[in-house]
């Protein structure tokens, strides 16, 4: 069962809080995704390994995630212990006005490379917990300055965040599960999406028992390498979309072998259709 404490929606869903519990949570009830949107997850309760990419943080109350657009995530359990988060879900244009070329105010959220430095441990999270007490509250004073009062307690939240990444950066170059192997072929599947990636491929390119880089992909990744080539090729697709590219065009650009199979993972991944996201 979920429970929904706080939902706040600002300017069309460009910014979205969400303060939820779920008691006996279990891996059924969350799913492989990327967004449109920057997102701050904030663990209260509960016993969470969390994958970004390839990369796996075991969570312990209070820490926190940041995740930018491209990047895949989902969170698995290890227990039925009650799940309490805060997720923050913002859009780069809500925080135009904020963004100054000597402050890019999301550098940390677009300058990262997918599956990295995404874990902020709770030691330093403890210096932040208290701006989600601020906007809860700001939330239910209802006064007319609530929703300005709210998305400025936001960007102090960002700019603290901040902060804590620049004067702690070399802390988190080795959080998670890493693997440089896997990382570099990773990287390789990022720039070929448009090309035909098979198991044979992999093992022509990196000189690795494709039988091996199988295992070793799923138990790095958590994903198949076919579940993950699909994914990352819906998440581009995405991208094109929104500049206008016709799905025709975006089907070929993102390496998928006919538009029938494109439409299918992208109305599977996406819930919409090619032409219903554009």
């Amino acid at each position: 069962m979920n429970e929904i404490l706080t939902t706040i929606s600002l300017l069309n869903n460009a910014f979205s809080y969400i303060h939820s519990i779920t008691q006996s949570p279990h891996d059924n009830q969350h799913h492989t995704y990327t967004l449109d949107c920057y997102e701050i997850y904030y663990l209260i309760s509960g016993n969470v390994d969390y994958q970004v990419e390839e990369m796996t943080y075991s969570l312990n109350p209070g820490d926190l995630l940041i995740i930018n657009n491209r990047e895949m995530h989902r969170p698995y359990f290890t227990s039925d212990a009650s799940y309490e988060r805060i997720l923050i879900f913002f859009t780069p244009e809500f925080c135009q006005h904020y963004q100054q070329m000597n402050y890019p105010i999301l550098q940390y959220f677009e300058r990262k490379k997918p599956g990295s430095f995404n874990r902020i441990p709770s030691k330093l999270v403890e210096q932040l917990s208290g701006y989600f007490t601020e906007i809860e509250e700001h939330n239910r004073n209802q006064q007319p300055a609530s929703q300005v009062l709210i998305e400025l307690t936001f960007i102090r939240l960002l700019i603290h965040l901040n902060e804590l990444i620049a004067t702690h950066l070399h802390t988190f170059e080795l959080e998670g599960n890493y693997h440089a192997k896997i990382e570099h072929i990773v990287t390789y599947i990022h720039n070929h999406l448009y090309q035909q990636l098979t198991l044979q491929h992999i093992e022509e390119v990196f000189y690795m028992n494709r039988y091996y880089f199988s295992h070793l992909f799923k138990k790095v990744t958590g994903y198949s390498f076919k579940q993950y080539i699909i994914h990352k090729r819906i998440a581009k697709a995405i991208e094109l979309l929104k500049l206008s590219i016709p799905p025709a065009e975006v089907c070929k650009m993102t390496g998928f072998e006919d538009y029938s199979n494109f439409y299918k993972a992208f109305k599977k991944i996406t819930g919409v259709s090619p032409k219903g996201y554009s």
